[in-house]
C-alpha cells in the first residue's frame, strides 16, 4: 500500500514523447502517478495521451521547448494549479545531431549547431529547476531527475563533442543544485544511461548498434524501462538519503 504523500505525486518529465520518454512516462503512470508530459512534438503528445490515457484522468501534455522560459512559467502553473504536494521533474529532453548517421568531429561543428545542444541539453535543465524549485521548496520536497548520459562520463564514441560536453556539465549542475537544495527536502540526482534500444539509439544502423554489444558486458542494449527504473529509485517519497550522484545504466560498460 502506497502511503498518502505518494498517491499525491505529479512528475513532470521532458522529452516525454521519445522512446526513453515514454517509459519513464509509462512507469510513472503505472504507479498511480500524475503525469505532465512535455514535448516540441504535438503529434507525438497527442499520441501518447491516445495510447496512455485517453479519458485525461492521470496525463496532461504539454507542448514546450524546454529553452523557453516563458513555457516553463506555464508548466510551473500546472504544477501549482494541481495542488499535489509532491512534485518530481526529470529532465530527460536532449538532442545529440549527427551527420549521416555518424557524430560530426569536433572542429567541424557549425556554432550555431554548438548553441543549439547547449541550449537544450543544459540550459533546459537550469530552467526547468528555477522554474519548479520555488513550489518545491513551498511543499517541502521535490525529486529532481536530470539525464546525462555515458558519454558524460567517458567524453562519448556516438555522440558529438557537444553533446559530450553537455552531458558531462550536467553532472556538475546535478551536484551544485543537489547541495543547494537539500536543506529544502528536495534531493538532486542524475542518470548515465549507456547504449539504450531507443530514442537517439534508433537514429544510427543496426550495424553501429550490433558493433557496440562487444563494449557491454552483459550482452544487450539497454531498454527504456532499465532507466525508468532507476528514475523510479531516485524519485521515491522514501528516497530523500540520496543526493548529488549519478547512476550509470549501461549493462557494465562504464564502470565508475
Amino acid at each position: 500500500m502506497r502511503n498518502n504523500e505518494q498517491q499525491h505525486r505529479t512528475a513532470v518529465v521532458t522529452g516525454a514523447a521519445g522512446g526513453i520518454g515514454r517509459g519513464i512516462v509509462e512507469s510513472f503512470l503505472a504507479s498511480g502517478d500524475r503525469v505532465i508530459a512535455v514535448d516540441t512534438s504535438s503529434s507525438a503528445l497527442s499520441e501518447l495521451q491516445t495510447d496512455l490515457d485517453p479519458e485525461g484522468g492521470f496525463l496532461q501534455t504539454m507542448h514546450c521547448d524546454v529553452t523557453d522560459p516563458r513555457d516553463w512559467k506555464r508548466i510551473a502553473e500546472a504544477v501549482e494549479a494541481s495542488a499535489e504536494t509532491s512534485t518530481v521533474l526529470v529532465n530527460n529532453a536532449g538532442i545529440s545531431p549527427k551527420r549521416d548517421g555518424q557524430k560530426i568531429p569536433g572542429d567541424e561543428i557549425p556554432l550555431d549547431e554548438w548553441t543549439s545542444v547547449l541550449s537544450v541539453n543544459l540550459t533546459g535543465p537550469f530552467l526547468g529547476i528555477q522554474a519548479l524549485a520555488p513550489h518545491m521548496k513551498i511543499t517541502g520536497f521535490g525529486r529532481i531527475v536530470n539525464m546525462s548520459s555515458l558519454a558524460g562520463r567517458d567524453g562519448g564514441r556516438l555522440g558529438g563533442v557537444h553533446y559530450a560536453a553537455t552531458k558531462t556539465g550536467l553532472l556538475g549542475l546535478t551536484r551544485s543544485f543537489a547541495r543547494e537544495m537539500a536543506p529544502f527536502g528536495i534531493t538532486v540526482n542524475a542518470i548515465a544511461p549507456g547504449r539504450i534500444d531507443a530514442g537517439m539509439a534508433s537514429g544510427v544502423s543496426d550495424e553501429v548498434n550490433r558493433n557496440y554489444l562487444g563494449r557491454i558486458p552483459v550482452g544487450r542494449l539497454g531498454h527504456a524501462n532499465d532507466v525508468a527504473q532507476a528514475v523510479q529509485y531516485l524519485a521515491a517519497v522514501e528516497n530523500g538519503f540520496v543526493t548529488g550522484v549519478t547512476v550509470d545504466v549501461n549493462g557494465g560498460s562504464y564502470m565508475g
